[in-house]
C-alpha cells in the first residue's frame, strides 16, 4: 500500500501587487488567454485565499493535510529588487483572520507546522521565535518544519532540532518532482529521534511538465517498490483556476488516482510517531 502526506505551504494568504504584476507579464508575452483570466480576478474579493476550497475538497475525501504558516519579518528595501517578492504582500500570522483559520484547521484534524522564514535556515533565534509565535497561537507544541524556498545549509537541521522540532520536509527539489538523491525514505541525520521526510511532488514543476502523469505513475510505483511516504505539496494560493489554471483541478485529480490505488493518507506528524514509537 503507499503512504501519502499531503501538504500546504502557506507563502500569501491575498493577492497584492500581483494585480500590477501578473498582467503585464501575460500583456507583454501576448497570452491573451492568459490576460483574460487575469482581468477576471479582479471580480474576485481575494484568489490567493485557499483555504476553503482545500477544506472542502480535503473534507468531501476525507482527507486531511499539513499546514505550514510563514512569519516572514524581511523588511522592505526599495532598492533591492530581489528583496520585494519575499518583504512585499506577505501576511501576519498574528493577524485575527490567520489566526482563525490557524484555529480551525489545527481543531478540525489538520497538522499545523511551521513554514521558516527565508532567512531562518541559518539564524537559530529567529526560528526560535517563529515556531514559539505559532505555538501561542494554537496553544501546543509544533512538531513539524519545511523551509521557505526549501533553504537548507549544514547547520539548519541542527538547528531545527534545537529549538524543539521533531521533524524537518524540506529536502526536495524547487524545480523538478521526484526522489532528490534517491532518498526514498525517511532518515536521521543525526541517528536519533529528528527525522527528515523528503518531499516528492510540488505543485509547479508537476503542473508545468508534459508528462506528469507518466511522471506520477512512475513516481507511484517506486514507491511502493521502497515503501516510501509520498510527500505532496501544493501552496494554499494556488487554488483559483483562473488565476493558476490546472493547480486545483490537477490537484484534485491526484487525489482520486491515489485514493483508487487504496493509498494510505495520513498527517507527517503521524507518520513520525510511528517511525518513532
Amino acid at each position: 500500500m503507499i503512504k501519502v502526506a499531503l501538504t500546504h505551504d502557506v507563502d500569501r494568504t491575498r493577492k497584492t501587487y500581483q494585480y500590477i504584476t501578473h498582467p503585464l507579464k501575460y500583456l507583454s508575452s501576448m497570452n491573451i488567454k492568459g490576460l483574460s483570466n487575469q482581468i477576471r480576478t479582479l471580480k474576485s474579493s481575494n484568489t490567493y485565499w485557499g483555504f476553503d476550497k482545500i477544506i472542502e475538497i480535503e473534507k468531501q475525501l476525507n482527507l486531511r493535510s499539513t499546514f505550514y504558516f510563514l512569519n516572514e519579518t524581511i523588511p522592505f528595501d526599495l532598492f533591492t529588487p530581489s528583496n520585494w517578492k519575499l518583504s512585499l504582500g506577505r501576511y501576519n500570522i498574528k493577524n485575527p483572520k490567520i489566526t482563525n483559520i490557524i484555529k480551525y484547521l489545527d481543531k478540525n484534524g489538520w497538522e499545523i507546522g511551521l513554514h521558516g522564514s527565508f532567512n531562518s535556515y541559518g539564524d537559530i533565534d529567529l526560528l526560535k521565535k517563529e515556531k514559539e509565535d505559532l505555538e501561542e497561537i494554537i496553544g501546543h507544541d509544533i512538531v513539524g518544519i519545511r523551509q521557505h524556498y526549501l533553504n537548507l545549509v549544514e547547520e539548519t537541521w541542527t538547528y531545527q532540532k534545537r529549538v524543539g522540532f521533531k521533524y524537518d520536509t524540506s529536502y526536495g527539489f524547487c524545480n523538478r518532482i521526484g526522489f532528490r538523491e534517491n532518498k526514498y525514505n525517511p532518515f536521521s541525520p543525526f541517528d536519533d529521534y529528528f527525522k527528515v521526510f523528503p518531499m516528492v511532488i510540488m505543485d509547479t514543476p508537476f503542473v508545468f511538465s508534459k508528462t506528469k502523469w507518466n511522471d506520477l505513475e512512475q513516481i507511484v510505483a517506486t514507491s511502493l517498490e521502497q515503501n516510501s511516504i509520498l510527500v505532496i505539496n501544493w501552496h494554499t494560493n494556488y487554488f483559483d483556476e483562473n488565476e493558476f489554471p490546472n493547480y486545483k483541478s490537477d490537484y484534485i485529480k491526484i487525489l482520486e488516482i491515489l485514493k483508487k490505488l487504496n493509498a494510505r493518507f495520513s498527517l507527517l506528524k503521524d507518520f513520525y510517531s510511528e517511525l518513532n514509537k
